[in-house]
């Protein structure tokens, strides 16, 4: 029985099955294009730090995030970031909070973070203080992780707790960028850093600018958009934060994206826009 192929007969047949290689890995190219666009958020990992309130400019790399929420004010946003009681509503990625004992919401925080005592907020509905379930300065408690992002599904089981603390939380005044610009942009600042490890193995803290857009465009046609911009950003610090890098930075990219995606979705909603005041 003769089993041998001409080379021709080779020659077509490898020939098709690179076309149909090549054509599978473009329309699988296009597609996560697509998916790409369609997202509200983005999300990247830089290995150039990102200065935090309490470590400054060191670090090992970010995990940054930005999504605009439409139609939104910066205090509904913080608000819903500050109501744990809401997380397992919208946040996939750790979606419950246990808060310490000893948490204090009189902590005042470092002088370098600019941050003022938590009674400074009470004139600001969005930084009033003491209401249960809400993230104020100084508060201390432990967040449930769910690295696979799957918290709100029925039967998932959280990958760890990690322990943190809330080191700024205070009215946000951007900076005039133009000699045309009449008003600044006002918002809020909240962050919280990590606990749990000595500092030289491994340090984080998590910072989120909240700033409002107005209707004017750039031109001042009224043509912009009204709205949030929420800017999230992460940096890692610490003799293992290489490795946390490797391991999982990656996996923080998406999550951080999700996070902000489920952020932007229940804003948007306006679930959380009669809660200010209560």
């Amino acid at each position: 029985m003769d089993i041998s192929i001409d080379t021709q007969t080779l020659a077509i047949g490898i020939t098709i099955l690179l076309i149909a290689i090549t054509t599978i890995i473009y329309i699988n190219t296009k597609n996560q294009s697509k998916m790409t666009s369609s997202k509200p958020s983005t999300s990247t990992l830089q290995t150039t730090p990102i200065p935090t309130p309490t470590y400054g400019p060191s670090g090992s790399f970010t995990v940054l995030a930005k999504t605009f929420i439409p139609h939104t004010t910066p205090a509904t946003v913080l608000t819903t970031i500050r109501n744990t009681n809401t997380w397992s509503q919208w946040n996939g990625f750790t979606p419950l909070f246990t808060f310490k004992k000893s948490s204090s919401t009189s902590t005042t925080s470092d002088s370098k973070s600019g941050s003022t005592g938590s009674g400074s907020g009470m004139s600001d509905p969005a930084l009033v203080t003491g209401k249960q379930g809400w993230l104020d300065l100084g508060s201390e408690g432990d967040m449930a992780v769910f690295m696979g992002g799957d918290g709100l599904a029925d039967g998932a089981k959280k990958s760890r707790e990690q322990g943190m603390v809330v080191t700024v939380l205070e009215p946000l005044t951007s900076p005039l960028k133009t000699p045309q610009e009449e008003h600044q942009k006002k918002g809020y600042r909240i962050a919280w850093k990590s606990i749990g490890y000595a500092k030289w193995q491994l340090y984080s803290e998590r910072v989120t600018e909240l700033v409002e857009v107005g209707e004017e465009g750039e031109g001042g046609g009224g043509e912009g958009r009204k709205g949030t911009e929420y800017v999230c950003w992460e940096t890692f610090g610490g003799v293992l934060a290489p490795v946390v890098r490797l391991a999982v930075g990656g996996t923080l990219r998406e999550r951080f994206g999700e996070y902000a995606d489920g952020l932007r979705g229940f804003c948007g909603e306006g679930k959380e826009e009669d809660t200010i005041g209560e």
